[in-house]
């Protein structure tokens, strides 16, 4: 049993978080040839389709910055277009093609399959805990940006 008195969250939930990510992006990356975050933004598209880069960085939890870069690649791999804003040519919009809704498709599975993994050696009440802690971290990392 661990010393919950000294367990450091903030340290752990680093660590889980990298070590998560590191394998499923070396997963997707070999089923689909691209990462998390570029699924992340396949996935934003799939459910609202021709956002602007700002809309898709917020819902996705990505920097502009980041979204950027990523967005590169998916055009490159012809998964998303991207096209000038009618009502502010600054502003780019984003859209999903046919085949990055395949990709979406093709991986919605793989993510639910993860999820249940992650979540398969805990109970009802103890689902409800880490989902109540995992929003909590959100809400507290907001508050952090924020100030």
């Amino acid at each position: 049993m661990s010393n919950t008195q000294n367990f450091r969250v903030f340290r752990e939930l680093n660590l889980v978080t990298s070590a998560l990510f590191r394998a499923a992006d070396r997963d997707l990356l070999a089923r689909e040839g691209i990462r998390t975050a570029h699924q992340a933004i396949l996935f934003v598209l799939r459910v609202e389709d021709g956002l602007t880069s700002s809309e898709i960085a917020n819902r996705a939890g990505l920097s502009k910055t980041r979204l950027t870069g990523l967005a590169d690649t998916l055009e490159t791999k012809s998964l998303i277009t991207r096209d000038r804003g009618t009502q502010d040519a600054r502003q780019q919009v984003i859209k999903i093609t046919n085949e990055g809704r395949a990709v979406v498709d093709r991986t919605n599975g793989w993510v639910r399959n993860l999820n249940a993994s992650l979540m398969s050696q805990f109970d009802e009440s103890e689902k409800a805990v880490i989902e109540r802690f995992l929003r909590e971290v959100h809400r507290t990392a907001r508050d952090i940006e924020a100030t």
